[in-house]
């Protein structure tokens, strides 16, 4: 009797027929378990960046990886975009109104 075996990325039961070393379903299965380990290696890589920053008193590299708007970790990159500044689209728009409403003051 031949053991049930799933799919690593998406859980759906793989065919008897399979080979056994057959892990994923399809191909679109296979590209986002990829993905998904490429995000998860940046994100950790990111993260060994911060600590070794933390470590060495690199103000510069600190302020690099947190958000200005909330002083939350970042990680641009991840699973974002790579030139992305703010932890979410949320202090993305609040910074975005605290500079409207600064130059806003200034004419007046």
């Amino acid at each position: 009797m031949a053991r049930i075996r799933y799919c690593a990325s998406c859980g759906a039961r793989l065919p008897r027929s399979a080979s056994a070393r057959r892990r994923y379903c399809d191909d679109a299965c296979r590209a986002q378990a990829y993905r998904d380990r490429r995000r998860a290696d940046r994100s950790f890589a990111l993260g060994l960046m911060l600590a070794e920053a933390e470590w060495n008193g690199d103000t510069r590299m600190i302020s690099i990886l947190t958000c200005p708007e909330c002083d939350r970790i970042t990680f641009a990159g991840s699973s974002r975009r790579q030139d992305a500044v703010y932890c979410s689209g949320r202090c993305r728009s609040r910074a975005w109104r605290r500079r409207t409403a600064r130059r806003t003051r200034h004419r007046a």
